[in-house]
């Protein structure tokens, strides 16, 4: 699987908060300072470097890095961020990163937090200065937004993903169909606003979609205002190099229509006639399947990686 580093410094604590963030949600990765920097880290396969500004500037600590391994991140992905009160000030030095180290993948300023009690007095000193200069109040300010921080860590995450590489397409699906109408049954995920559920529950494939039968239950108090969902299909963990599981996101919707029901019965190779004759009602969810993240380490024998990502036209 491609691994991500990030390398940042912090001040205060909310770049080394981001850099932790960043690498939560990228992982497999590690955040470190450049004080922490190993030659053996020089094989990750996506670069993250991120600094606060101070001073109108990123932290010395960062721009030395970008300095020394300027030829080794020119032939890297590399992405750059900052975290500072002036966002526009921020863009302007991410450029500025940018051409020591060649083109970045992307390039974010973050909203930071300024804490006059916390400020060393050289700190204090400099920023009497600027807000002299630039006409700003002095006074606590937090501009820091998780929201923001998680937004740019998954759209890293695609361009990590992008980056991955693939199985023909036709290969590919076949794999992913097989190990579908290979298995019965999955855990569905539902949610809405604060509400969570995951369900274990049989399941057929066919013809891209997912058809799930239910007397009903909580799910459906989700599924009726967000028909967004997602579902894993996986067999039980053994060892590190015997993986099988997949990530699916896709669209749900109750089916309603009494022909198309009735063919989901027969498909399913199920009696309506029994079906019919419960105490109760069942009904069927069909998802139609967007994306599958398939974690297989079958696909190292092929000589890929063992995570492929098939997207559904």
């Amino acid at each position: 699987m491609l691994r991500t580093l990030v390398v940042y410094q912090s001040k205060y604590g909310t770049t080394q908060k981001v850099a932790e963030y960043l690498s939560l949600v990228l992982g497999p990765g590690r955040y470190l300072t450049p004080a922490e920097f190993k030659d053996e880290y020089q094989d990750f396969d996506l670069v993250i470097v991120g600094s606060p500004i101070y001073s109108g500037q990123p932290l010395p600590e960062i721009s030395k890095f970008l300095e020394d391994h300027a030829e080794w991140l020119k032939g890297k992905k590399v992405a750059l961020f900052s975290i500072s009160i002036d966002l526009k000030e921020g863009y302007e030095k991410l450029g500025d990163m940018e051409t020591v180290i060649g083109e970045a993948v992307s390039k974010r300023a973050l909203g930071g937090t300024l804490k006059l009690g916390v400020l060393d007095e050289d700190d204090q000193q400099d920023l009497k200065v600027f807000s002299k200069m630039v006409g700003f109040p002095l006074q606590d300010m937090d501009l820091f937004k998780l929201e923001e921080v998680l937004e740019y860590a998954l759209e890293l995450k695609k361009i990590r993903d992008d980056m991955i590489p693939t199985l023909p397409r036709v290969e590919l699906k076949d794999a992913v169909e097989s190990f579908l109408k290979s298995h019965n049954t999955c855990t569905l995920s539902t949610s809405y606003q604060e509400r969570v559920r995951s369900t274990p529950i049989e399941y057929t494939y066919h013809q891209e979609h997912l058809y799930l039968l239910s007397e009903g239950g909580e799910k459906f108090a989700n599924l009726l205002l967000n028909n967004q969902v997602s579902v894993a299909v996986y067999e039980d963990y053994t060892t590190m190099n015997n993986l099988a599981g997949m990530q699916i996101t896709g669209e749900a919707a109750l089916v309603e229509d009494e022909d198309e029901y009735q063919d989901i019965i027969a498909m399913k190779g199920l009696n309506l006639d029994m079906i019919r004759n419960l105490p109760f009602n069942m009904n069927i969810i069909k998802i139609k399947v967007n994306r599958i993240e398939f974690l297989y380490s079958e696909f190292i024998k092929k000589g890929f990686g063992p995570k492929q990502i098939l997207n559904f036209d």
